[in-house]
């Protein structure tokens, strides 16, 4: 909905969110830049969901071989959490899962799985070096017995370096922030519902490189990628949908664009990243088209413009899918990671496309 269309009462709705939201980023110092301190550990909050994690994808566009890698540290539960996942061409799928607790001295460590912090804000080395299950088929993640899969020795080695500032997602727009929530119909007593999903929350467009190694296989990286920082309440079971989409179209353009739905509360946050800068979301319009099941997503397109008025219009076809049940975690959520290939302007980029639903 245009501006000039909106009713009185909704301009002056928009007008007031507006206004509270601007304050309270002011009162959060959100308005200043991130700094280095932001890549180290936070203190811990005493609720059992509190959760820092670290989140890393990356793509090699010649190959097509690409992954993600996360560190969630779970301090009010019994382990942490740490998992790579590779995408090694066609449906087949490297997985490895590590627990434990987190060694923060020197990066962020778990077990086999480590993160080198060689600039912060700017740099990571992600390494990985052990064994791994080896599925033929992604989709068969939970459907087959642990120490059924098959497994190969694996060596990662790459180098995660930002094209651009991180971007906080404090940083949204206010006035177009209010006018998602009332366009949503927000009840304002649903808002503090959103903190369960990691009120703090930076992410950052990449360029990655290095070798992965499994069995007697080689592949060189050479590509984008995207990561995140986030903590806070981590509740998985909090939405009731999430939409999250990534990619780079080389040094020129990339995008984070994302949805979460919570209660009556509806809204996009992201960016899209160029010329060295972020320009957050003014709005944006996505349509995905899902399996049979309703669930697994198949392909998408959308539509979005920036606060410089910029617009783009990107078509997305989802090639792997991987879904993460965390209904052991008690409760019924999927999160289904896929690995994507987008068209803008007749150039192709890779990146992810991840869904969550609760079932």
């Amino acid at each position: 909905m245009v501006a000039s269309e909106r009713s009185l009462a909704d301009r002056v709705k928009i007008a007031s969110l507006s206004a509270l939201y601007s304050a309270y980023k002011r009162a959060k110092g959100a308005s200043r830049p991130l700094s280095p301190a932001s890549e180290f550990p936070h203190e811990r909050g005493a609720d059992r969901e509190w959760n820092e994690s670290l989140y890393f994808n990356f793509t090699d566009p010649a190959s097509g071989i690409g992954g993600y890698t996360r560190i969630g540290m779970l301090p009010n539960q019994e382990s942490d959490i740490g998992v790579m996942m590779l995408f090694a061409g066609g449906s087949r799928l490297l997985v490895t899962q590590q627990g434990g607790r987190t060694d923060t001295s020197a990066g962020f460590r778990l077990d086999d799985l480590a993160y080198e912090r060689l600039g912060p804000l700017e740099r990571w080395r992600l390494a990985f070096s052990g064994e791994m299950g080896d599925l033929s088929d992604a989709r068969k993640l939970n459907d087959v017995e642990p120490d059924r899969v098959p497994r190969l020795p694996v060596e990662v080695d790459l180098v995660w370096e930002g094209i651009a500032p991180p971007f906080n997602f404090k940083d949204a727009d206010a006035r177009a922030l209010a006018g998602m929530l009332v366009s949503a119909g927000t009840r304002l007593s649903d808002l503090r519902s959103v903190s369960r999903v990691s009120s703090e929350h930076y992410e950052q467009a990449g360029k990655v490189t290095g070798v992965i190694r499994a069995g007697g296989e080689e592949w060189a990286v050479a590509g984008g990628g995207h990561r995140d920082h986030s903590w806070g309440v981590r509740d998985w079971s909090a939405p009731r949908a999430w939409t999250w989409l990534t990619c780079q179209f080389g040094d020129e353009l990339a995008f984070n664009l994302s949805r979460v739905a919570i209660k009556s509360v509806d809204v996009f946050n992201g960016f899209l990243c160029y010329g060295g800068r972020n320009h957050p979301v003014r709005r944006a319009d996505l349509h995905t088209e899902f399996e049979d099941d309703g669930r697994t997503q198949r392909s998408l397109r959308f539509s979005f413009e920036d606060v410089e008025g910029r617009t783009v219009e990107v078509e997305g076809q989802v090639l792997t899918v991987i879904p993460l049940d965390l209904r052991s975690r008690g409760h019924s959520t999927v999160v289904n990671e896929g690995l994507a290939r987008y068209r803008w302007e007749g150039r192709e980029g890779y990146g992810i496309a991840e869904y969550l639903h609760q079932i």
